[in-house]
Formats: C-alpha cells, structure tokens, sequence
C-alpha cells in the first residue's frame, strides 16, 4: 500500500514539473525566400490546433508564443507551406521555397493543355470555384467584371434570355460578334446556357489571335473554353445547393400618375408657367378634376410588374475507383420575371465518365441535356407603357360611372362626345354597356383630341390577355472519346460526338391585342428549328520533358457536319381564341416556310509549344479549314500563328528584391471566319415568280461568286506579366491591334438585276485595338483572415479603313418617320456611328399649343443648329451624335473571409457609351402638344419648329442620346460554414448557409430616363446588327435580388 502511494506521488510531482518545463514562452525568427535570401513580409505563422497565430512584418520578421512539442506552421501563397516541431528553441529563422505545383498551374489551350508559366498567349482564367460561390443561375452572369477584355452585358434581363458576350472588339460590319463555345474539348452549337454553373471546373478565354487561331475559322471572335468536373478517386461525394430567390425591377416608377401630373399642372399654372389665354378655364378645371379623381387608376408600371421568385436545385455526386470515375448532376429551376407573364424553367442533366481500359489504352463519355420553357412578354416594355397613367387597368362599377359622367360634362363643355367604346367595336361598342371587370381601353376616355386625354392605344391588359408567347428549347450533347498511349508521351486520341438542339417559338396575337386595338386581324405565328451536329476530332499528341527541353507538339483532323431544319408557320384571321390551332385558319391565310440547309467543315491542323529551362517559351500553330459556304475557288483559307514568351525572372543574372515574376510575351495570328454568311450566298439562284398559269417562271435570286472568300483577321499582342512580393501581387497588361480584311458585307445592287436588293461581297477593312489590364493581391493572408481582390480595365477602339469602291456604305434610317438616328460606316469613322441634328436650347412656350391637354407637354422641344448656315435643315447639318461602343470598361472584385464567414463582392462598370434611347418618346412625349414639323432659320444658324406634329423630336437630333455608362454592384454574397465538430454526428462533410444580392447597387447618369442603360440592341427594332447598334426600343428593366441558399456536402 505504502509502495502504490509512493508511486502516485512521484508520479504526480514529475507531472506537476513537466507541466511546468511547458510553460508557454516567446520564439523569434526571420522569414526569408530561399531563392533570393530576402526577407518575406505577410507570411502566416500558427501554432497548429491552437488560435495562437502571428504574421511576418516587412522585414520578414515575427513574435510568437510556443511551448515545447508545438508544430508551428509556415505558409504562403506561392510558396510550399513548412511544418516545424517545437523543441525549446527560442530562436527559428525560416527559408521558405516557391510551390512548384503552385507555379505550375495548368491552363487549358485548344485541343490541349499548359503550364500557366508557359503561355505566352492572352488568356484569362476563372476556377470554377469562383463561379459557383456568386450563385448566379447563369455562367455568363458569373463572369460579369470578371475578366479584362471580355465585355458582358445584361442587355435583357428576363428569365432565360441570353447575355451579350463580346471578347475585345467587334470584328466585322455584318453579324454577330459573340465567342465559340468549347465544353469538355467539344464545340457546341449552343451558348453558356447549356452549362450548369455549378458544373464547371475551370473556364478559359483565348482572347488573342494566336491562342484562339487553333480552332481557325471558328476562333475569330475568341474562344471560351469551359471544363466540366470529372469523377474522384474514393467513396461518392455528394453535393446539394438549392436557393430561393425574390426580385425586383431596380429602378422605381418613370411615369406619372394621373393625381401627380393634376399636381404639377397647377404648380405651373399657379407659377405663371403655362399661357391659358386661349383655352377655356372650365375645360382645364374639367380635365385636372379627371387627373385627380379616376376610380381606381393605377401606373402602368404598378400593374405590369412584380416580385419575382427564382427557386433553383443543383444536386451532384463524384466518385470513382482507380480505372473508372464519375461525375453525374441534375439541376432545376423555375423562375417568374418581374414582369407578370415572365417566366422561365429548366430541367438540366450532366454524365461524365472515365475509364482506364489497360495500361494504353482510356475511354470517356459525356452526356449534357437540358429542356427549358421561356414565357414572353407578347409586348416589349414601350408598347405596354404607352397607356394612361390616369386611367384603371380594369373596370369597376365607380369607374364605370365616372366615365359615363365625363362625356355628359364633356358634351357640355362643346366637346365631342367619345361614346365609342372599344376602338372598332371589340367589346362593349359603347361605355354605356360597360361591366365591371372590363378590361379598360384608353379610347374610352376619350380620343387623343378629346375628353381627358388617351393614347388610342388599347389597354396593357387586353394586350396582355389576349396574346401568348413562349419559347421551348431541348438541347442534348452527346460525346466519346477513345486514347491509346503509342510509346511514352506520344498518344493518339479519337473524339465523336454530336449535338441536338430542338426550338420553338410562339406567338399569338388576338382581337383588339395590337398597340391599335384593332378588330379586324389577328395573328398566330409558329416555327420549329432543328439542328443536328457531328463532329469527329482525331488528335496525335507528343508532350515531353527532355532534360531543360519542354515539348508538346499535336497535329489533329477535324470535321463537322450540320444539318438544319427550319418550318414556319404565320396564320391570320383566328376564328376562336379559346382554340387557337392552324386547322381552322382558311388555308388562303396561312403562309409556310420551309428551310432545309446542310453544311460542312473539314480541318486539319497542328501546334508546337515549346520551353527550354522554364525560360524561353515558343508556341506555332497552323490551321487549314475548308467551309462549303464559300466560293468553289476560294474553300480553303490557311491560317498560322505564332508566340513568344521569356521568363526574364528565371534568368542567372535577375536578382530582384521588388519582382519575383517578369514575363514578356509577344504573339500573332491569322484568324478567318464564314459566321455571317447564309448557305447560298456565293451560288446562283432563282427565285420562282407566281404567275396565271403558276410558277413556271423565275428571276435571279442571287450572283454566282466563285471567289466569295474569308474574311480574315490578323491580330497582334504585346503583353507583359509582373509579379511581386513572392508573387502576392501580380499585374498583366496586353496591348493588341487587329486588321481585319476582306469583310463580308453587303453591297446593294439592281433588284431586276440580281432579284434581291444586295448580295454578300468581300467589301473592305477595318482596325481595332485595345488596352487591358489586370491585377490581382492577396491583401491579407492567415489561419483566422484571408483577403483577396482583383481588378481589371480595358479599352476598345475601332475604325473603318476601306470600302473598296466606295468611301461609305448606304446610310440606315432607323424606325418611322425620323424618329431615330441615321446611322453612317464610312472610310475613318467608328462601326456604327449615329448622326442627326445638333439641338440647343428648347423651343418658346408660344409654339405650343393647351399644355394640360396631355399630362407631360412642357415647353422642352429643342431648337436645331444650322451646321451649314444655308437657312434648310436638312441631311447637310447632321454631325455625329452618339457612338455605343464604351470608351473602356472595368470590374473588380474582392473575396474575405474570417474564421467561418466569407464575403465577396463583384463589381462591374462601363463609360463613354451612348444609347439613342427611344422609349421616351412613347412613355413620355406620346401626347405632347402639337409642334412644328420643319424648321425655320434665325440669323445666328438656330433653327425652330414652325408647324404642328405630335411627338416631339421625331427628325433626327441629338434630343434622343443619352449617357449608358453605368457602375454596378453586380454580386454581393455573405456566407457561413457550420464548424464540422458541430454537424460531425449528422453525417455531413460541410454545410455552408449564404446570402446574396444582385445588382444591390446600380448608379447610371442623370440624363438617362428608362429602366436599363445595358438594354441596347433591344425591342423588335429588327436593328441588331454592329453597323445599327445604339438603339433602345422597350428594354426590360435592370432587376435588383436577394438570394438565401444552403450548400451541403455529404
């Protein structure tokens, strides 16, 4: 008994000792790159288990309290992270070397891959990381500010509407402008939104010639290249990330009530604004009465908007074994537009599988799918804010009665009597049978030139009850590929793959549902495109380290084939809107289009990138691709490339204490492309005439060209890469220029001649250049707070050099009678510049006439400057007035986080884009007073109006241009993630709660008056193309959200 005791004690008094030979005391060291022997500032220092942390000043210095047996960890970005244990030292200097894998990064190139510190091409990466965090239900809407020299902007911001996508500047006069798509390897025929953003790996933009001239013909407009997650080795990993979110348009209320416009009425008549001399007392006192006091009138904007609901399902699961792997996800999403009508819903399905078949030989197959129903609006915006904001949407019993008493007291003020009902009959033919629930039509006010007021325009909800719109889509990509190792580092590998894309597209239009109300047409519009592609890649591939000696050398063979099937159906005449159905249309009303179009493209190609010890980086590329588009002579177009690179940092000589990263990188690069041209544009066709006896005669429908050929595109860049501080803050900047030759445009010709007003010619060229710009910091970086941002900047200018034959092409009047800009290409000017008249000051109140007949009629019609000072204004005194082409354009971004919450933040601007905004002539000016429609001369070169019309400003002046720029706080996400000691009984790997905003902050310029400076190119304007951009027709508004999600891994 005596012996336990004694043990106990000794036992207890060497505890009590060792306890306190570890007591906690002060450890100091300095912290140094082993390379360079210099002190390294920031580096995170932590005792491993503990909260104990400490961070190294400029000097490279730090203080942290140990006890023996401690692990202190050493880590930094770039650097390969150190673990040392603690044994009574109180002093302990670190030598820290650069993460090889780090350094190394792997950036995906066409038909391949490459160390990061190899390229010497323009590309800009995103991980996938970074666009799952913001939670954006599409991938474009994630890279929003993300990247320089990639402009994307929300141009319609409905549920499932596409985003424009613009890499660098616009390279041609004619089509689209946006980038190829290349998911997994494979070209799809569709655009980002087939892609799950939570799919993705790492997305790649080859934004210069030389980097995107691998895919030729296709690459003219850059290349995005998107990789999808692969399988893992291990058990299943599952994830689930759902959302909900609620929307609304961001900008408030642009028009006037009725009882506002009665306000402001009589502050301006009280004001002595307004001359009433020669209106009756009693007919203005009549009419503001009417503004003040219509039963149940509500905005236009009340009615037609809403708060939107977004629910979205994201569920995945990886895993694999060591010769087979997985990844497979499904995902839905069901979103209503802030717009009543608006919607959208998705159904998507993704399957990658890999598989190793014998030490040679390995398999893959991918499948992607989805099938969405987009719900339209059968009205753009400016068609359905035309009516009057003093009038009801529907019809109550009040509001039944006050309109019937208008006409009595209008009809005794000596007014016409607008008994008229519905314009035509549709309805009720008189407002004395009228019901409650009747929809309301601005004729029942009255006509535009009597009672109180009205637009003859029927009211946004019969537009909207009696038409329908919606587009379907089923998309599906299937592909395969099968790699044999020949010997090492040379494998041969074959792609085959193919791709379905089914859309339709409806449009119904019933009785009194066009802007006129018109009862004596209705429209039933339908077409179904499908589109089938194939494509086969065979790919021979050499990638070897030699000693100092880098090389990756492929050759491939390529060819895709399309087949394009397109039907159109447009009916008149419905004879039953609850069965709306071609079968009943008389066959005289219905017309039928069909097109049936097979194309095809062979390439063969080859690229050799080479390094020599890390320092020297050559890459050459060489593309052949024929297009059964084109001219018999002119198929084939050839296209090389070539870049350079040198990591000047990597050199013997280089010792520097400021960089730790110094690349130069020069490239260029022949790109062509065919996108703009149909199938028949270079062969002769004939166009069947209709006669007595049939169609047995015909007219040329176009000119045979044998040598319609590619337009090309011939691009340089000169970038440069610094790194400093360990690479802790990095800055790019890329200066490119482009000519662009031979561009496919159109030339007008005899109609007799050719049987169309203009054929496709290679007619011209054009110069574009730009700077860019790109810094990215780790602010801050320890075990409890990490800080990173990143930034960039570019700039787009282009220009018009020639036109072969002529000095201009054929000006473009946009819209009806004047009321848009001209828009003018010529030799020296910029794609698409808006010309009119140059206005000064506002027209004198004598010109106009009763200024409360309609709510907004001010004194604000513009004078006009004679440019020429021969006394006629005409198409002599336009100057350029408006351009929409952004001087430059940013984004920036910063990501945080401490302990378990993060934050990130994305934001987006664009400045010096003007818009020629048409909306405000219908939401404000569409009842203005009469004013003068011609102009005469003063003897200072002003003109003014000197005859009556009704809308203000409808000839071409710069009344009409107003500022796009627009700063945006495009994402703003706060996230949780649960400590795993609290879920590790649940089963759980992670659970992260989050919210975020979209656009929580949009500021744009005081001169702008409608919903989205972004919506250019928008409406059913039909002027879409680059030559014709700059118009706002009916833009959705800017839509403001809030997002609550939850993301758990298991």
């Amino acid at each position: 008994m005596n012996h336990k005791i004694t043990i106990v004690l000794l036992l207890s008094l060497l505890y009590h000792f060792t306890s306190y030979g570890q007591e906690s005391y002060e450890l100091t060291g300095i912290v140094t790159s082993l390379e360079t022997n210099t002190p390294i500032p920031g580096v995170s220092v932590v005792v491993v288990g503990t909260s104990t942390g400490a961070v190294t000043d400029f000097d490279g210095k730090y203080t942290l309290n140990v006890k023996s047996g401690d692990i202190v960890q050493f880590s930094y970005i770039g650097l390969t992270t150190k673990n040392v244990t603690i044994s009574g030292q109180t002093t302990l200097n670190i030598s820290m070397e650069e993460d090889s894998e780090a350094l190394d990064e792997i950036v995906v190139v066409g038909y391949g891959t490459r160390k990061k510190s190899h390229n010497t091409g323009a590309i800009a990466q995103v991980k996938g990381s970074d666009v799952a965090a913001i939670q954006a239900t599409r991938v474009d809407e994630a890279l929003a500010g993300k990247l320089s020299g990639v402009l994307i902007q929300n141009q319609n911001p409905e549920p499932g509407a596409n985003p424009k996508i613009q890499i660098r500047a616009a390279s041609s006069l004619a089509g689209d402008s946006g980038p190829l798509i290349i998911v997994d390897g494979y070209q799809i025929s569709g655009n980002l939104a087939t892609v799950n953003p939570n799919d993705i790996e790492s997305l790649e933009v080859l934004k210069d010639a030389a980097s995107a001239a691998i895919y030729g013909a296709n690459g003219a407009n850059g290349v995005i290249l998107v990789t999808t997650k692969k399988g893992k080795l291990g058990q299943p990993q599952f994830n689930y990330n759902a959302f909900v979110s609620f929307s609304n348009k961001y900008r408030k209320n642009i028009l006037k009530s009725g009882p506002e416009w009665a306000a402001i009425s009589r502050e301006e008549i009280a004001a002595g604004n307004w001359d009433l001399s020669q209106v009756d007392p009693a007919f203005v006192e009549y009419r503001l009465r009417a503004y003040e006091n219509s039963p149940g009138a509500i905005s236009p904007e009340d009615w037609l908007f809403r708060t939107g609901t977004t629910i979205n399902h994201d569920f995945s699961m990886a895993g694999g074994s060591e010769n087979s792997k997985y990844f497979a996800s499904v995902g839905y999403q069901n979103a209503e537009g802030v717009a009543i009508t608006q919607g959208f819903e998705r159904f998507n399905a993704r399957l990658n599988i890999d598989t190793k078949l014998g030490e040679k030989f390995k398999a893959g197959a991918s499948f992607n799918g989805f099938t969405s129903r987009r719900d339209i609006l059968a009205h753009d915006m400016r068609d359905l804010l035309r009516s009057y904001g003093v009038h009801p949407v529907y019809h109550t019993a009040e509001s039944i009665a006050f309109v019937q008493s208008l006409d009595v007291e209008a009809q005794g003020l000596g007014l016409a009597a607008f008994d008229n009902g519905y314009r035509g009959g549709i309805g009720p033919t008189s407002i004395y049978e009228l019901a409650p629930g009747d929809r309301v039509d601005d004729w029942h006010y009255g006509r535009a030139n009597n009672g109180i007021g009205g637009s003859g325009d029927a009211g946004p909800a019969q537009k909207l009850d009696n038409a329908d719109a919606w587009q379907k889509i089923y998309f599906a990509n299937i592909s395969s590929y099968l790699q044999y190792e020949i010997i090492d580092g040379l494998t041969i590998k074959a792609v085959l793959g193919g791709d379905y894309n089914n859309t339709q597209n409806y449009y119904y239009q019933g009785l009194g549902a066009d802007s006129r109300a018109r009862t004596d047409q209705t429209d039933l519009d339908e077409s179904t495109r499908n589109a089938t592609s194939i494509l086969s890649t065979t790919t021979l591939n050499y990638k070897k380290l030699i000693g100092k000696h880098d090389i990756d050398a492929v050759i491939g063979y390529e060819f895709l084939n399309n087949y394009i099937n397109a039907i159109s159906l447009v009916g008149t005449n419905v004879p039953n809107s609850d069965i709306i159905n071609y079968n009943l249309l008389d066959p005289e009303d219905i017309t039928t289009t069909e097109t049936e179009i097979t194309r095809a493209r062979k390439s063969v190609f080859g690229r050799v990138q080479y390094a020599y010890d890390d320092r020297y980086l050559v890459s050459a590329s060489l593309r052949r691709d024929g297009d059964s588009r084109f001219g018999t002579n002119k198929q084939y177009g050839v296209f090389p490339a070539m870049s350079l690179g040198w990591n000047v940092h990597n050199e013997g000589f280089w010792k520097s204490n400021t960089f730790s990263l110094l690349k130069l990188r020069f490239s260029t690069g022949s790109l062509g492309t065919s996108a703009f041209l149909n199938d028949f544009d270079a062969q002769s066709l004939l166009n069947p005439i209709p006669t007595v006896f049939g169609t047995g005669f015909g007219i040329s429908g176009n000119v045979n060209n044998p040598d319609l050929t590619w337009q090309t595109n011939t691009e340089t860049n000169y970038g440069i890469d610094l790194g400093f501080l360990n690479n802790r803050f990095r800055l790019s900047v890329d200066y490119y220029n482009s000519d662009i030759e031979d561009m496919l445009i159109g030339r007008t010709v005899s109609y007799t001649t050719v049987g169309q007003p203009s054929i496709i010619v290679n007619n011209g060229d054009m110069t574009s250049s730009g700077l860019e710009f790109e810094l990215s910091a780790g602010i801050i970086q320890n075990q409890d707070f990490s800080w990173n941002i990143s930034a960039n900047l570019s700039t787009i200018n282009t220009e018009i050099t020639d036109l072969d034959s002529v000095d201009e092409l054929p000006q473009i009047q946009y819209g009806q009678s004047g009321r848009g800009p001209i828009f003018r290409n010529y030799v020296g000017g910029e794609i698409g510049e808006m010309w009119g008249l140059e206005t000064i000051g506002e027209v004198e109140m004598r010109f106009l006439e009763d200024p409360t007949r309609h709510p907004n009629n001010t004194s604000g019609e513009s004078y006009v400057v004679d440019q020429n000072g021969d006394g006629v204004i005409n198409s002599d005194d336009y100057v350029k007035i408006g351009q929409a082409t952004p001087d430059f354009y940013w984004g920036l971004n910063s990501s945080m986080s401490y302990k378990a919450f993060d934050l990130s933040m994305q934001f987006q601007g664009s400045h010096g884009a003007e818009v020629y905004n048409i909306d405000p002539l219908y939401y404000e000016s569409q009842w203005s007073g009469r004013l003068v429609d011609s102009f005469d001369v003063d003897d200072n070169g002003i003109a003014d109006h000197n005859g009556e019309f009704y809308i203000g400003n409808r000839r071409q002046t710069d009344h009409g241009i107003q500022d796009a720029s627009f700063i945006a706080l495009r994402n703003l996400t706060l996230g949780y993630t649960f400590d795993q000691k609290l879920i590790s009984k649940t089963g759980l790997s992670s659970i992260r709660i989050y919210g975020a905003s979209t656009n929580l902050l949009y500021i744009w310029g005081d001169d702008y008056t409608s919903y989205n400076p972004e919506g250019i190119e928008t409406g059913n304007s039909g002027y879409a193309g680059p030559t014709t951009y700059g118009v706002q027709v009916g833009a959705s508004p800017i839509v403001r959200s809030f997002t609550f999600g939850l993301n758990v891994n298991f």
